[in-house]
């Protein structure tokens, strides 16, 4: 979101200015009607000086909730790349890591649609919140076990899906990102660009997603909704 538009609508500023907006009025009066004896020309310098005073705290309250809206949109995101670092807060009890099936000897095979195209159509489809189509991509043994309503709910948590630029078609095991709203973590605390494994499977000559993990230095964990 963007952080000037991020700082209007904090009900914080609003309330603030709101209370500065209404003291001015009053600070003036009170400077202007204080001392009967002061001049003209006095009561005019006081009276300057108290817009000046408002108008210092007003920049003052707006750049530094601009600021803080500005880091707020812009979480770290090295954690999520580099798949080295530990999370800030971990989950109370640990899920069991999705182990690594061993590689194939034969090469991936040539499926009706590539695995960038399935990918793609899934990832377009989250970013536009089409989630029938999204839905679609997921192979029947993931849609058993994982409730269809329930799985739209945790993808209305994220804005965006890309997928990594690569020179061919991916294997079976693809990364992509997917982007947290505004206000929105994982589990672990991460919020902005987060990467998950996908793993594809053949299903009626086609490929489909079979199972998604939540990539960590310890290893890779299944999610709610994959």
């Amino acid at each position: 979101m963007n952080p000037l538009l991020a700082t209007f609508g904090d009900p914080v500023w609003q309330i603030l200015t709101v209370i500065l907006v209404l003291a001015l009025p009053v600070g003036i009066v009170a400077v202007r009607t204080g001392d009967v004896h002061a001049s003209a020309d006095k009561k005019r310098r006081q009276t300057r000086r108290v817009l000046l005073l408002c108008v210092i705290i007003f920049v003052l309250l707006s750049g530094g909730k601009i600021l803080f809206h500005a880091q707020q949109a812009s979480p770290p995101q090295g954690a999520s790349r580099a798949f080295s670092s530990i999370p800030t807060r971990g989950p109370t009890a640990a899920p069991t890591p999705v182990s690594d099936p061993s590689p194939g000897p034969t090469p991936t095979p040539r499926l009706a649609h590539s695995i960038t195209q399935v990918l793609t159509t899934f990832c377009d489809a989250i970013t536009t919140q089409d989630y029938q189509t999204a839905w679609k991509q997921y192979a029947r043994s993931l849609q058993q076990t994982h409730p269809e309503p329930e799985t739209f709910a945790a993808w209305r948590k994220f804005t965006r899906c890309t997928m990594p630029d690569q020179s061919g078609d991916p294997s079976a095991l693809t990364i992509l990102t997917l982007t947290f709203a505004y206000g929105y973590t994982d589990r672990f605390g991460r919020g902005g660009d987060v990467d998950y494994r996908f793993t594809m499977t053949d299903e009626d000559a086609m490929w489909k997603i079979a199972d998604v993990c939540d990539i960590m230095a310890e290893g890779c964990f299944p999610v709610s909704w994959g």
